[in-house]
């Protein structure tokens, strides 16, 4: 029995010390054939066992083990809200497999409620009331999708209400789907089956028999307050307004043929008015944001054709009845009608609407069978797309349709684009003089070698009703400053922001190069840099916040030489970004402090500061070496953010705080569980590569590493990645990339270096990070040069084939997706776009 001995005693050292005693693991083969077979049968079930229990003991504290299934207990964060006036955070909890619970957090009373099996969540806007629907639990509808169970057949969801103040909950079953308003309180919609009122056998049978010609679907209206709820039978669809009590649905009616109407129903007055005679189809009802004007698309005559001939029906604030207003669009093109694939939107002050027409296509030739029917594939050595491009798109292209602007004081129609002009780009959220129009297909063929579509841009004076060409060729992605006073763009071939100003017809450039360098510092891939980004703008268009590499400047759009440097972050290498606290407003408000996130070059720490524009002075508030998001979620009516701050070990957890984030409360706890496993730790190396310069890069070690042990290593890369060495990893299956957390739980050092590159040697470049960093690993003498991997995906599984033609130090390697011959993947093709991968070892010289 000595041999079952020397078995427990290896089994005892994986479990105390995370197989990393190589002694051990080198002779347990040894010890396997020193058995009688029914002895090494009753050893591998004993490791079994063990294995089972999953747990490790260090030091008296014991730590469970990670497996695979250990992917499923982690949630993540999703869907954060928070109230007016932040007495209420609500946020889902979502999990790679199982159910999703909602939490609702009351800072009032520091008291979270939970719900299991939420599958869409909104909070009312007063705090006052949370609105979800729940079904049945993960494992339920996986059983009965394993039996085949159609759709329609599925359980439906139930909708429960919580009064967040006194703790009541209202449950209404077999819910469709709901949804609250934004902008206001006291409301929400919903759509279900309605129990039928008679029994089956009360029925006579023609009844039972007679097909039924409208939808059984109703809306139900409530007011949340007083519980009381209006029902409307047969609502085919509806749809309410952004800033007013005001609801828009259609009906149906008719007893042998299905017709619609639409009416109006006013909340807080409680009255309904009708708007519409009876149509055979009503698509794409669209309210203003008051409520005041509605637009939709109707049938006068049944039709089946595959693009139905659709009308154009507006109701103004004065009108008792909608009116048709497509027979004044006078110049739609004769082989177009208007489609319903295009939403209807309004401008932001309810001015304009913007609708869709399509060309009409072949309809299908019904009348044959599908083996008469020619089915090839016909390229074109002149299209302007490849073959394979189209065929990506083509479903995106059967539904292309051109945006047509109406506007409904002069009660005129603008066709914005057609075949030509593909894009259309508004100023002032839609309400601007001027539009943008784009072409690119010009340029179409030489996205094969660019990668980027060029465009010609041409302006649109809504009022004068003529265009202006402002440059061709153009790349980058133009849009309007938020006044709609300047076209503005980032030019990659010019490396600067151009600027076209609407009112001198000038164009001309934001700051010029003397002032800094806006493009990509550190680009080293043959492609021509991107810039670092726009802030904003101040009110008036006045000034634009510009970045460099690590400052804001504020740059005069009518004068390059006038502008200010806002931060100084260049000398101390700290990288200083704007966090928007007001998504809707397009202008940053110079009266008011600015929240900033910064982040360390040096040391990779982040904090939060605020910025004064008008005195230059910056107060730090949260700062050291963690990393802090930079979607701080701010309360619309006080001076209260919900933020995240992490590490490799600490989960971003919600926390609460006023404008100190010194003084925050956490109020979540996401993954209670994570104590229970051995985490690990990360930090920076840093060594002196083959060519002489410092190479960085992050280590990622095993709980309670011991410098004196040696130590498996597993060496994954992708460029540069040593920013995110304060980034928490939380176990989860990724489809590229190994777990570091789940690896260094196992016992292994994670090795991950920074990769700078030299146009036209990746592979040599590669080779000079890795393998000079993993020699300085070795001298440390806590790493097994008998055990080392290799792992990587796409761009850096092509390096790893690369390594492995140089070097036979690893004893095994993971390329995922690699390239291992650049020549023939030159013509390869894309998956997703259809694209030839021509782009990707092509530089073209804007020279």
């Amino acid at each position: 029995m000595k041999e079952v001995c020397l078995i427990v005693e290896w089994i005892e050292k994986i479990v105390n010390f995370g197989f990393t005693d190589t002694y051990s693991i080198n002779n347990f083969p040894k010890y396997m054939n020193m058995i009688p077979t029914y002895i090494r049968y009753f050893s591998i079930s004993a490791i079994i066992v063990f294995w089972t229990l999953q747990s490790f003991n260090i030091y008296g504290q014991t730590y469970k083990m990670m497996t695979p299934s250990v992917y499923s207990e982690w949630n993540r964060l999703k869907n954060i809200k928070i109230s007016d006036s932040a007495e209420i955070v609500m946020y889902m909890l979502d999990r790679e497999i199982g159910d999703k619970q909602l939490v609702v957090y009351d800072s009032k009373n520091n008291v979270s409620h939970k719900f299991e099996r939420v599958n869409k969540a909104q909070l009312d806007i007063s705090g006052n009331y949370i609105i979800f629907s729940h079904g049945l639990a993960y494992d339920s509808i996986r059983t009965l999708k394993r039996k085949k169970t159609p759709q329609d057949k599925m359980p439906l969801d139930s909708l429960s209400i919580f009064n967040v103040q006194s703790h009541e909950k209202i449950t209404i079953t077999n819910v469709k789907d709901f949804s609250t308003p934004s902008k206001y309180s006291g409301f929400c919609f919903y759509t279900k089956i309605p129990e039928t009122q008679n029994s089956k056998d009360s029925l006579p049978q023609n009844e039972k028999k007679k097909k039924k010609t409208c939808d059984d679907s109703a809306l139900f209206i409530r007011n949340l307050s007083t519980g009381h709820e209006d029902t409307i039978q047969n609502v085919k669809d509806y749809t309410f307004a952004e800033k007013s009590a005001v609801v828009a649905y259609a009906q149906c009616i008719g007893d042998s043929v299905a017709k619609y109407n639409i009416s109006l129903k006013y909340l807080k007055k409680d009255s309904t008015v009708r708007i519409t005679n009876d149509l055979f189809e009503i698509k794409n009802i669209s309210l203003d944001s008051k409520g005041l004007k509605l637009v939709f698309l109707g049938l006068e005559k049944k039709s089946d054709e595959l693009q139905k001939p659709y009308n154009l029906y507006l109701k103004n604030p004065n009108d008792n009845f909608a009116a048709r207003v497509s027979d004044n669009f006078l110049s739609i093109p004769v082989d177009h009608n208007i489609t319903a694939d295009k939403k209807i939107s309004w401008s932001e002050y309810d001015k304009r609407f913007f609708f869709g027409i399509a060309p009409l296509r072949p309809e299908k030739d019904t009348s044959k069978l599908d083996d008469e029917i020619v089915n090839v594939e016909i390229w074109y050595h002149d299209s302007p797309r490849l073959f394979t491009q189209m065929e990506s798109t083509l479903e995106d292209d059967r539904k292309k349709s051109y945006q047509v602007m109406y506007d409904t004081d002069s009660n005129s129609f603008d066709q914005l684009e057609n075949d030509n002009l593909e894009r259309s780009i508004l100023s002032k959220k839609g309400d601007g003089r001027y539009i943008l129009l784009l072409k690119s297909k010009p340029y179409q063929k030489a996205v094969t070698w660019n990668g980027e579509s060029l465009k010609d841009l041409i302006l649109f004076d809504t009022e004068t009703k003529t265009t202006t060409l402002i440059s061709t060729a153009e790349s980058g992605n133009p849009v309007f400053s938020p006044e709609g006073r300047f076209v503005y763009w980032w030019s990659r071939p010019d490396s600067i922001w151009k600027t076209f100003d609407t009112q001198k017809s000038i164009l001309s450039y934001l700051g010029l190069w003397s002032i800094s360098k806006f493009q990509d510092e550190e680009n080293d891939v043959p492609a021509l840099a991107d810039a670092y980004g726009i802030a904003g703008w101040l009110p008036g268009d006045k000034a634009a916040i510009v970045y460099d590499r690590y400052d804001l400047w504020s740059i005069d759009p009518t004068d390059p030489f006038n502008y200010k440097s806002l931060t100084n972050g260049r000398n101390e290498r700290i990288v200083n970004r704007m966090i928007d606290l007001d998504k809707e407003n397009e202008n940053i408000d110079s009266e008011e402090k600015i929240l900033l996130h910064q982040y360390n070059e040096i040391t990779r720490g982040e904090s939060y500061s605020w910025l004064d524009l008008n005195t230059g002075q910056i107060s730090k508030s949260l700062g050291g070496l963690f990393s802090l998001t930079k979607n701080v979620i701010k309360a619309p009516k006080n001076n209260q953010f919900i933020f995240t701050k992490e590490d490799f070990a600490t989960f971003p957890d919600l926390l609460l705080s006023d404008s100190d984030f010194n003084k925050y409360k956490k109020i979540s706890d996401v993954n209670p569980q994570q104590k229970d496993y051995g985490w690990g730790s990360a930090k920076l190396f840093s060594w002196t590569n083959y060519n002489g310069q410092k190479n960085d890069g992050m280590v990622f070690y095993p709980p309670f590493f011991n410098p004196e042990k040696k130590y498996p290593l597993i060496v994954n890369f992708y460029e540069r990645s040593s920013e995110g060495i304060f980034k928490h990893r939380a176990p989860e299956a990724h489809r590229s990339s190994i777990n570091y957390t789940y690896y260094t739980n196992l016992g292994y050092v994670i090795f991950n270096p920074d990769i700078k590159y030299v146009t036209g040697q990746p592979g040599d470049d590669c080779y000079n990070a890795v393998e000079s960093g993993v020699d300085a690993l070795l001298k440390s003498g806590y790493i097994d040069p008998n055990r080392m991997a290799l792992q990587g995906h796409s761009w850096g599984g092509y390096q790893i084939a690369y390594l492995l033609t140089k070097t036979g130090r690893y004893t095994c390697a993971e390329a995922g997706a690699p390239v291992v011959n650049m020549v023939s993947a030159y013509g390869g093709i894309r998956w997703e776009s259809g694209m030839s991968r021509m782009f990707q070892y092509e530089k073209v010289n804007p020279d």
